[in-house]
């Protein structure tokens, strides 16, 4: 015959167990890549992109604006090499250049537009990074934390099974399945303990006839939420 306190400890250790597999759920769910670091990643690709736009428009537009330095240079060169005497010629010659002297500052100050929007995009880049670095460096301790509760975990459930396989043996066949069918039913306890003449799960109180089979040693359920009741 099944010992009341033995199915008692089988729902200890049941119960433990539960709460223990329930906490290594929320570890597995937990471990990889948070969302806040995969956001943190994504700022600084995102910066990083905005750098190298404005870094490859600042490179056209320097090129740019050498080309017409360079224009500029050639053209003055004719002006005063004296090679040009015809004085329409050198008229339209200075008009030219003094066109291209307008158009390269428009260029440059467009370039130094693109110069300070580079140098903003850069401070947005090294704060980003800096945040990344900041929630990767939290985010590498918690998993180390994790995986060390993990393990712990791990190690205990094994305990707890190796102490289930002791105490099976001790339980009735048939006391187990109903023990099993219960856990199913009532959210994972299916054994409450008799308190002050009341069922210590639902809070019913029970009869007289419960209360003597209960004192003879035998397994009797809660009329109330059908548990079996066990007298500490």
């Amino acid at each position: 015959m099944t010992e009341g306190a033995d199915l008692y400890r089988l729902q200890c250790l049941d119960s433990e167990g539960d709460k223990k597999r329930q906490r290594l759920a929320e570890i597995e769910a937990a471990l990889g890549e948070s969302k806040e670091l995969q956001q943190a990643r994504q700022a600084v690709k995102r910066a990083g992109e905005q750098v190298r736009k404005w870094a490859v428009k600042q490179r056209d537009l320097e090129l740019e604006v050498q080309g017409f330095v360079d224009k500029i240079s050639r053209h003055e060169q004719q002006l005063y090499s004296g090679a040009i005497r015809n004085p329409k010629e050198l008229e339209d010659l200075q008009a030219e250049v003094a066109a291209l002297k307008r158009r390269r500052q428009q260029l440059e100050e467009k370039l130094l537009e693109v110069m300070l929007k580079r140098e903003d995009a850069e401070t947005v880049q090294a704060q980003a990074q800096s945040h990344l670095d900041e929630v990767q460096a939290d985010w590498t301790a918690q998993q180390a934390d994790l995986i060390g509760e993990r393990e712990e975990l791990q190690a205990e459930l094994a305990e707890i099974e190796q102490a289930r396989e002791a105490l099976l043996p001790s339980i009735d066949a048939g006391d187990l399945r109903i023990y099993e069918a219960l856990r199913r039913r009532k959210g994972g306890v299916a054994v409450a303990l008799l308190r002050d003449g009341m069922c210590g799960a639902c809070g019913v109180g029970i009869t007289p006839s419960l209360e003597w089979q209960l004192r003879q040693g035998k397994l009797a359920p809660c009329s109330n939420c059908e548990r079996i009741l066990v007298r500490t």
